[in-house]
C-alpha cells in the first residue's frame, strides 16, 4: 500500500486499497463475483483451486499476499486479452 496506484500492475492495483486481510466482500468486489461464488472458492473440495482463508468463527478473512498468488495462479491470459471469445448466449 506504499506505491501509488498508477504504478501498480494487476493484481497489485486491484488489491492496493485493502489491508492485510479481505472480507469475503472486499474479495468479491475485487474479482467480481458474488459473495456466494467467493465462499464457494473458499470451501471447494478440489485444493487446487480452493482460495486460501482463514476463518475466525463464522466469517472468512483472506490475506492479500495469498489472494495475489491466487490470482497470478489462475489468471487466464488469454482469455483477458480476447474477452469477445467468451460470449454467452449468442448462437
Amino acid at each position: 500500500m506504499d506505491e501509488p496506484t498508477s504504478t501498480l500492475t494487476w493484481p497489485d492495483s486491484a488489491l492496493s486499497s485493502y489491508g492485510d486481510m479481505l472480507t469475503v466482500g472486499e474479495v468479491s468486489r475485487v474479482i467480481n463475483l458474488g459473495e456466494r461464488s467467493v465462499r464457494d472458492l473458499l470451501t471447494t473440495s478440489d485444493p487446487a483451486s480452493r482460495l486460501p482463508a482463514v476463518r475466525i468463527g463464522k466469517n472468512w478473512r483472506i490475506p492479500r499476499e495469498q489472494l495475489r498468488a491466487y490470482l497470478l495462479a489462475h489468471h487466464n491470459e488469454q482469455a483477458a486479452l480476447n474477452p469477445q471469445d467468451d460470449e454467452r448466449g449468442t448462437s
